[in-house]
């Protein structure tokens, strides 16, 4: 189940927030914006969260990427030779 709450809402209701994060996630917002995700932890997450920020970054970065691989395509083959 996924909760949907604002900045200011987690400043007041931290105490809950902690006592149910292993049932739920939350969503917080920032003047009607998603800001971002608060999600449980459990040992061993650190790859997940590695990968998830991996995956920000490109989404972030998407329309640059497509440009240099369009880039790179046009140029045609490379002559590197290893």
């Amino acid at each position: 189940m996924t909760d949907i709450i604002t900045t200011t809402e987690v400043q007041q209701k931290i105490g809950f927030i902690t006592s149910s994060i292993g049932s739920k996630m939350f969503i917080v917002t920032n003047r009607g914006k998603a800001k971002m995700v608060m999600l449980p932890y459990f040992s061993g997450c650190d790859e997940l969260m590695e990968d998830y920020m991996e995956d920000f970054e490109m989404y972030m970065n998407r329309e640059k990427v497509q440009k240099e691989m369009e880039e790179s395509k046009a140029s045609g083959i490379s002559d590197l030779v290893i």
